[in-house]
Formats: C-alpha cells, sequence, structure tokens
C-alpha cells in the first residue's frame, strides 16, 4: 500500500514536471524566434531560408545550456550527457538509422515521383539557399533541439521518477517524445501537418533510445542532424533532378 502511495506521487510529480518542461521549451522557441526577428538577414540571404533559423536554435539552445548550467551548480539533477563519448552501439545506431532513414526517403520520392505527391521547397535552389539550410540542418538542428527536447526532459524526468528501470526510462522517452511531436504544432493558430508531428514522435522515441542506450546525446544529436540533412538532400535531388527533365 506505502508503494502504491509513493508511485502515485511519483508520478503526479512527474506529470507536473511535464507541463513545466512544456513551458520551458514553448518559452526558449518563443525567446528564440523573437531574437531572431531582431536582426536583418537580406544581405545574404534574401528569402530567409537559413539565417533566421540559424539564430532562432542558437538561441533556444544557449537558454537550454543555460539553465541545464543551473541545475548542475545545485546538484539536484543527474548529469545531462553532453560530453562526447565513444560507444560502439552508439556508433552503431546511427549508422543502421541512417541508412533506414536513406532507403525510406529513397522509396518514398520513387513513388511520389510516379504519384505527384512529393512537396518540394519553394524557395530558388541557388548555391547561398542550398548549402546555407543544408549547413544549418547538419550543424545546429540536431544540437539544438536535442539539448532542449532530450538531454534536459529525459535526464529530468528521470530524476523525478527516482530510479533507472526499463518502465521509468520509457516513460520518459514517451514523454520527450510526446513534447517534440508537440513542438511542431503552430498553437498560435493551432496548424499543423499531422504526418510531421506523428514523424516527430517516432524519431523522438528513436533519439530517446538511443540517449538512453549509449548515455550520451551526442548520437541522437547525429542522428538528427543526419535525419535533416537525408531529408533536406534529397528533396533538393530531386527538385534538381525534375528541373533538368
Amino acid at each position: 500500500m506505502e508503494q502504491n502511495v509513493r508511485n502515485t506521487k511519483k508520478y503526479a510529480y512527474a506529470a507536473l514536471l511535464t507541463a513545466g518542461l512544456f513551458a520551458v521549451q514553448f518559452l526558449f522557441s518563443r525567446l528564440g524566434w523573437l531574437a531572431a526577428g531582431l536582426f536583418d538577414y537580406s544581405s545574404f540571404d534574401k528569402e530567409e531560408v537559413f539565417a533566421r533559423l540559424a539564430v532562432h536554435h542558437i538561441i533556444q539552445m544557449l537558454l537550454a545550456l543555460l539553465l541545464i548550467f543551473i541545475l548542475v551548480k545545485t546538484k539536484r539533477v543527474g548529469e545531462f550527457k553532453l560530453a562526447p563519448k565513444y560507444d560502439a552501439k552508439g556508433i552503431r545506431y546511427t549508422l543502421i538509422f541512417c541508412a533506414a532513414l536513406t532507403a525510406y526517403y529513397l522509396v518514398s520520392y520513387i513513388i511520389g515521383s510516379f504519384t505527384g505527391t512529393i512537396g518540394t521547397f519553394s524557395h530558388e535552389l541557388t548555391p547561398v539557399n542550398v548549402t546555407g539550410y543544408l549547413g544549418f540542418q547538419l550543424l545546429l538542428s540536431g544540437p539544438s533541439e536535442e539539448i532542449l527536447f532530450r538531454s534536459l526532459p529525459v535526464t529530468l524526468l528521470l530524476s523525478c521518477l527516482k530510479s533507472d528501470t526499463k518502465k521509468d526510462n520509457t516513460i520518459a522517452i514517451v514523454i520527450a517524445a510526446v513534447l517534440f511531436a508537440i513542438a511542431h504544432i503552430d498553437f498560435f493558430t493551432f496548424s499543423f501537418d499531422l504526418f510531421q508531428v506523428c514523424y516527430a514522435f517516432v524519431l523522438g522515441l528513436i533519439y530517446g533510445y538511443t540517449f538512453i542506450k549509449t548515455k550520451s546525446v551526442i548520437y541522437p544529436m547525429t542522428m538528427h542532424s543526419m535525419s535533416n540533412v537525408i531529408s533536406v538532400g534529397g528533396c533538393y535531388l530531386y527538385m534538381f533532378l525534375s528541373a533538368g527533365r
């Protein structure tokens, strides 16, 4: 009976923490957009393809790192696993993930080319646009989002649950994935792409599992960045080939 009461309290605290994490992630993202809107990028990014996004991700990452620094200094939570770490499983998971995702997009573009269901970017395929956007995806998307949506929530949730059991690890992974999926919803207009939200949730589960297994955010960071590079690069290649027909 006493154990059941402790478990009820533990999961109630985890639910409150989840609400707090959502608020923090939403706030950091909004502050990132507000900061990004202070600058003029027209001299080198006329179509606003990558520069504003880059500043947004840098700001939200710095805010997340600041919060992590404060939490570490209070010594109330465990490690956030930000340091690089060699892990054979992590390398294997990353390679398998990239190969599987490449195969998925290859099949998707082959089918989509025949059915006319492939969505493309509206910006021009200029060297600046292509290199800038791919560079953003490779260097900033993974690090920024995995610190805010994986390292921070999973670590805090496990600290709140006060255990490292398979059940609690799964709960932390799923909650972080849900928060990551929710981040793909525009709450001001309440508009979203259902496929994108579900896709983000599935990827969030994979990133979270990798984070737990490797005990390093570096591998989900790499997976995240590479998934975006493969997706964007595949679309650019399709657009280039289609333009050449």
